[in-house]
């Protein structure tokens, strides 16, 4: 099993989520993250549009979704696809093994409790 981490623009949520939905993931977990990479962050105009400032960090999602070995390629491919644009810093996607994986509800364990 792999465990894939993708941190994505936040407007690209809707499209990577699509893209999930058409393998039998069993689900993923999605959440916001802030961080800092090669895109600037924009302006914020603040008050009444009379003064603005510059946040230190973007505000990201991070995707994670343990899938099976065989899935893998398929779903990053279908992730970059969905979510690049080509430009650079838009973000990341890691990959890393998992050991196992338990299923609360069934106890169900390894690539049965996904």
């Amino acid at each position: 099993m792999k465990k894939i981490e993708a941190v994505i623009p936040h407007d690209r949520l809707k499209k990577a989520s699509s893209v999930l939905l058409q393998f039998p993931t069993g689900g993923f977990t999605y959440y916001e993250s802030k961080g800092r990479g090669q895109i600037p962050t924009p302006l914020i105009h603040t008050g009444r549009g009379t003064s603005v400032y510059r946040p230190e960090f973007n505000v990201n999602i991070m995707i994670s979704v343990v899938v099976p070995d065989n899935l893998v390629t398929d779903i990053v491919n279908k992730i970059l696809d969905s979510t690049s644009s080509g430009l650079a810093g838009e973000g990341k996607v890691f990959v890393s093994d998992v050991d196992d994986a338990v299923d609360i509800g069934t106890s169900n364990r390894g690539e049965s409790a996904l």
